[in-house]
Order: structure tokens, then sequence, then C-alpha cells
């Protein structure tokens, strides 16, 4: 579980209650600060925090995210403002390779709430639930739950009626993966669960899925996905230990792997290098004296330059002739 963090709380925007400071652990032995809100059931990023999760802290993100959702949930109000200045909020919708998703964002820029749902769509962790879907919830579990706040939603609801989210699936295997995406953990149990993609394809064997079918794939077997938070975190929670530990000290495999990712993608940075070098010296505009390139930006630099001031000298003298 995160930790609180030392910095002071910051109030919610939408209720104006001290949210949750929880301190996440980011690449690169970095340290990431996120805001919670337990009565809204929204997550509060400054600038680019979401992206600097790691995956022990997408788990733990997720526990806190569980935790709240036996809370009673405050939609979102219409008056809501940002969490740092309390600005007005604007709607960004976002496009990536799992789709569309989207935040409220600061006008002022300083930061973007989003609820459980949006959070985990825009993570590519959330499928549509199908019919099918609805009645293998209601014959196994007996109800339906809401992803976002997990209140029950009946068998033809097309909305959560507490927060408005779509009813989605959360795919555990896509979970699993994103926890850990160097593979580092794949003997762990929960890898060997299929993937799937929420468009019409099979994301473990890349088969066509018919329209409407969202619980099996003909080719590879089925698909796990669960609608309740902390159903989805207990399936994933023995990674958290392990994920701990490699990311202290990733195992040889895994440092070969980067390393020979990074030689793959020498020639490409060369090449960016070359155009940003070429594109710098036609900025500078530089001309041929004497057969050496010369640089104009060398007469605004310090130092002795015996041109800049016979240049000088010559400005003087044609003020004092044409004003004398």
């Amino acid at each position: 579980m995160a930790a609180a963090g030392a910095n002071p709380a910051i109030a919610c925007g939408n209720c104006h209650e001290p949210m949750q400071v929880l301190r996440l652990p980011g690449h690169y032995g970095r340290t990431v600060e996120v805001d919670l809100c337990s009565h809204c059931h929204l997550v509060w990023f400054d600038l680019t925090e979401t992206a600097r999760l790691s995956g022990a802290a997408l788990l733990a993100l997720i526990e806190a995210m569980a935790g709240t959702q036996s809370l009673p949930h405050l939609t979102l109000q219409p008056g809501a403002g940002c969490a740092r200045c309390g600005a007005a909020l604007k709607t960004v919708h976002n496009r990536s390779r799992w789709g569309s998703s989207l935040h409220l964002e600061c006008r002022n820029g300083h930061g973007a709430y989003q609820s459980f749902a949006q959070f985990l769509q825009e993570k590519g962790l959330l499928r549509p639930m199908s019919r099918i879907d609805r009645a293998r919830l209601l014959q196994t579990q007996g109800r339906i739950d809401c992803v976002n706040c997990g209140a029950a939603i009946a068998r033809d609801d097309a909305t959560c009626g507490y927060c408005g989210s779509v009813p989605s699936l959360l795919d555990v295997a896509r979970l699993a993966r994103a926890l850990d995406p160097e593979g580092a953990l794949e003997p762990q149990a929960v890898h060997r669960d299929a993937a799937r993609q929420q468009a019409l394809q099979c994301g473990a064997c890349g088969a066509a899925l018919p329209p409407g079918l969202a619980v099996d794939c003909a080719q590879c077997g089925a698909t796990l996905a669960i609608s309740r938070l902390a159903d989805a975190h207990a399936r994933v929670a023995t990674l958290g230990p392990a994920l701990r530990a490699h990311a202290e000290k990733p195992s040889p495999e895994v440092i070969k792997r980067r390393l020979d990712a990074l030689d793959a993608d020498l020639p490409r940075r060369r090449d960016y290098v070359a155009q940003m070098e070429a594109e710098t010296d036609a900025r500078r505009g530089r001309n041929r004296l004497g057969g050496e390139a010369w640089d104009w930006s060398d007469l605004l630099g310090g130092g002795t330059n015996p041109l800049r001031a016979v240049l000088i000298a010559l400005l003087v003298w044609f003020v004092w002739y044409f004003w004398r």
C-alpha cells in the first residue's frame, strides 16, 4: 500500500475535502506524488505524473482506489474546479493505441482530474461490457458492479445510475502485463491468462473476434475480466514483492533486453542528432569567409573581437557625422 506523503494535502475541487496524498514509486528510483479523493473517486495528477508511474506504483494506486469504493460516492458537480487554484475545468479528449480517453484539466495548466474509470481506460485496462458479460456476471456473482464507483448496475442499464460511467470490465491479464511491461515476472500464475484488446481482436493471439463476443476467444481460450477493483487487485497483489525486487535489481536477462533495445535505437538517435545540428547551423546563418565557416553569433559573444570593435567604431562615426 502506498504511504501518505509529507507534503500537505490539497483540497478536492469537487467536494472541498482534503485529498489523500500517495507517495508512489516512479521510474529510476524516483518518487511520484498523486492526490486521491476518496469521496469523489477522483485522482489528481500534476503535469506528467501518470506517465512516471512504475508497475509497483500502478499496483498501489489500484489498491488505494479499490479501498475507497466502499465509501459513499459524490458525483462530479458543475462548479468543480482545479485542486490548486480553483479555476474552471475543461474536458480534454485523448487518443492512444488503446482508444479514446478523457480528463478534466485546469485551464491554468496546474493539472487534471480523472475518475477511476477514466484512468484505467487511459491505461488500456478496460473493455466495454457486453450483454454476454452481464449475463455471465449475474449468473456467477449475482450482481454487476461499476468499475468506477463500485455501485450495483442493473442488467440493462447503459450507464451507472450513481456516477454515470459506462459499464466496463477490467482485463486482469492486461493489467498484469501493464504492471510488468518488461516481462520479468512472467512465471507468475496471473500471466497465464489470455489478454485481449477492447477492439474486435484478441490481444493474446491476434485472432479476429466476431461482433458481440466479449468473453471467449475461439483461437486461444477465455479472457479473464473483472468488474470489481478489489477482486482485480487481489488477483495481481502477489506481484507486488517481485515488482519491488525487480525495480531495485533487474535480472541479467532484463538488462540485456534493455541494452539490445538501446543498440537497435542508436541509428535513429544518430540521425536525429545530425538533423538537429543541421537545423542549428542553418538558423545561425553561416557564411563562408576566407574558406572557413563564419558564425555571425560570434559578434555577440564575450571577449576581445577586432571585427566587432571596427563595426562599433564605424557605427559611432556614422551617428556623429549625421547628428553634428
